[in-house]
């Protein structure tokens, strides 16, 4: 079975909150790759937005656990946010390969998609391994509370690429909140369909054929991170 057969196939109410977080990344990352090295400029289009909610929903909730530690935890988190803005940027220069900037039309697009394999690949490891981390430290019940707030910070999230965007201290909240709805009025109006929200309610309320309605927790002010 395929990762995007996986995310689209109705679970029994309920068995999104029971799913570990790292079993959630593990099919978001699945679902990454199954369309990473599509030639169509649409299928493209879903693995840039299906990585950026995923690193922007990782900033916002599993990410703030390993704030302020020491030893390997913050070794290992700043690792990630590094390599994570490298595949921020990398990312961005295949946006604008397929958009036809001069400075990035000139490069074969193999070369940019293998950039951005290596990138990922070099990210992926160092990610398991903090969420690993995370996972070790909390209780079960805190587990699963952090794996829904994965989920509802990747339905949310925002869908390209924004590797100037602040991954931490207060402002990583009003810029998540911000760049998550530009970026879907966006995806409307150059008729992205199925980039951002459609894939990422679909994987976080498969048990649901409506997306909830967005409340006030929703906004800039809510992270996601276990009181």
């Amino acid at each position: 079975m395929t990762a995007q057969q996986i995310l689209t196939t109705e679970d029994e109410p309920g068995s999104a909150t029971h799913r570990s977080l790292s079993t959630s990344i593990d099919t978001t990352r699945d679902a990454v790759h199954e369309v990473l090295d599509a030639a169509e400029a649409f299928t493209r289009h879903k693995a840039i937005a299906r990585m950026s909610s995923h690193l922007a929903a990782m900033s916002r909730t599993v990410y703030p656990h390993a704030a302020g530690q020491f030893g390997p935890a913050a070794q290992l988190r700043e690792v990630c946010l590094r390599r994570g803005r490298e595949v921020e940027w990398t990312m961005r220069g295949l946006e604008c390969h397929m958009a036809g900037e001069m400075y990035a039309a000139g490069r074969p697009h193999t070369a940019v998609s293998s950039a951005l394999g290596q990138r990922l690949d070099s990210y992926w490891p160092a990610e398991r391994e903090l969420v690993g981390w995370v996972e070790d430290q909390l209780s079960p019940g805190d587990r699963d509370k952090l794996a829904h707030a994965y989920w509802r910070a990747l339905a949310h999230a925002p869908t390209r690429p924004h590797p100037r965007s602040p991954r931490s201290g207060p402002l990583r909240h009003a810029a998540f909140w911000w760049h998550g709805r530009w970026d879907r009025l966006l995806d409307g109006v150059d008729s992205r369909a199925g980039v951002g929200r459609d894939f990422a309610l679909v994987i976080a309320q498969p048990c649901c054929a409506q997306p909830a309605p967005a409340t006030a927790e929703d906004g800039p002010g809510d992270d996601g991170e276990l009181g």
